[in-house]
C-alpha cells in the first residue's frame, strides 16, 4: 500500500520518482526484516521499538524520514489504529563536510571482509580506488586486468595494488564457483543477475554492509580524505586524481580548516595496511 501510494500518488499527494522510492525502501527494509522476526503485524510495532533501532543506526536521518514516511501513509489509509513514528527524531542530516573513519570502524571492516570476498571486493574498489557505489556495482569483468596489473574505467586507470588483486581474485573464484555457466559481463553479480546481463542493484549492496557502523559513500570520503591528508589537502590534486569537480574537492579540503591544530585525525587508516 506504502509504496502504491509514494510511486503513483494519492489525494493531495503527488507521486515521487522511482529512485526516492527506492531509496526509501532500502532504509526502511533492515528495521521490516527485524520486527518480522518478533512480530506478525506493524501493528504490534511501539514508538520504543522505532526510538531503539535508531538509536542503533550510524547515520540514522533517512531511516527515520522513511519510516515516518510509512507508518503515516498506513495510518491515514486506516492500515494502522496509531502511528508509532509520529514525532520521531529525524536528527541531524549527514554532514556536508566529509568525516574520516574511525580506526574501530576500519578495524570491524577488515574482520568482516575476511569471511566475505565480495565484502572484502567492495572495500578495495570503494575504499582504494574510490569508485563510486554505482560504479563498482556497473564494474565489468573486463576492468580487472590481471596481466598488466590496472583497474580501468572510463577515465580511471589505476595500478592494481596488492589487496584489491588478492580481493578480485578470490571473488571471482566464488562468482566461478557459484555460477560457473554465467554469460553476464559484470564483476559482481547475485542469484538474480547470474542468468540475466543486467549490473547488480543498489540492494544488492545492502546485506555485505548490514550491521557495519558505515556506508559505501562513507567509505569512498574516507579513502578522499585520506588522499588529501598525504598531499596537503590540494583540492587539485584531488580533483586530478579521483575525477572530481573543484566545489567536491574544496568540500573534502573544509574537513581540515574544523580543526587546524589537530592534524594526526586528518591521518586517517589505510585499508589496505589495516
Amino acid at each position: 500500500m506504502w509504496i502504491r501510494i509514494v510511486r503513483h500518488g494519492g489525494p493531495r499527494r503527488r507521486p515521487r520518482s522511482t529512485t526516492t522510492v527506492r531509496n526509501q525502501a532500502n532504509s526502511a527494509i533492515p528495521f521490516l526484516l527485524a520486527c518480522s522476526q518478533r512480530y506478525r503485524t506493524l501493528r504490534q510495532v511501539s514508538r520504543a521499538d522505532i526510538t531503539e533501532w535508531l538509536a542503533q543506526c550510524a547515520a540514522p536521518h533517512n531511516e527515520a524520514v522513511a519510516l515516518r514516511d510509512i507508518f503515516k501513509t498506513l495510518k491515514s489509509e486506516r492500515l494502522l489504529f496509531a502511528n508509532p513514528a509520529r514525532g520521531a527524531s529525524l536528527g541531524s542530516r549527514p554532514s556536508s563536510v566529509p568525516m574520516p573513519l574511525s580506526p574501530e570502524t576500519i578495524q570491524r571492516l577488515t574482520a568482516a571482509a575476511e569471511t566475505n570476498p565480495a565484502l572484502k571486493l567492495l572495500i578495495a574498489l570503494v575504499g582504494i580506488h574510490a569508485l563510486y557505489p554505482h560504479q563498482a556495482r556497473a564494474l565489468p569483468l573486463t576492468a580487472i586486468d590481471f596481466t598488466r596489473g590496472r583497474l580501468t574505467l572510463g577515465d580511471i586507470d589505476h595500478p592494481l595494488d596488492a589487496f584489491t588483486q588478492q580481493a578480485a581474485v578470490d571473488y571471482i573464484h566464488l562468482r566461478h564457483q557459484r555460477w560457473p555457466h554465467t554469460r553476464n559481463p559484470h564483476l559482481f553479480i547475485s542469484s538474480q543477475t547470474a542468468h540475466t546481463r543486467a549490473p547488480v542493484t543498489i540492494g544488492w549492496m545492502q546485506p555485505p554492509l548490514r550491521g557495519l557502523p558505515v556506508t559505501a559513500q562513507q567509505l569512498r570520503e574516507d579513502r578522499i580524505l585520506e588522499e588529501a591528508a598525504v598531499t596537503g589537502a590540494d583540492p587539485q590534486h584531488l580533483c586530478a586524481v579521483f575525477n572530481i569537480t573543484p566545489e567536491t574537492g574544496l568540500r573534502y579540503t573544509r574537513y581540515f580548516d574544523l580543526d587546524p591544530t589537530d592534524s594526526d585525525d586528518a591521518s586517517v587508516c589505510n585499508i589496505e595496511t589495516s
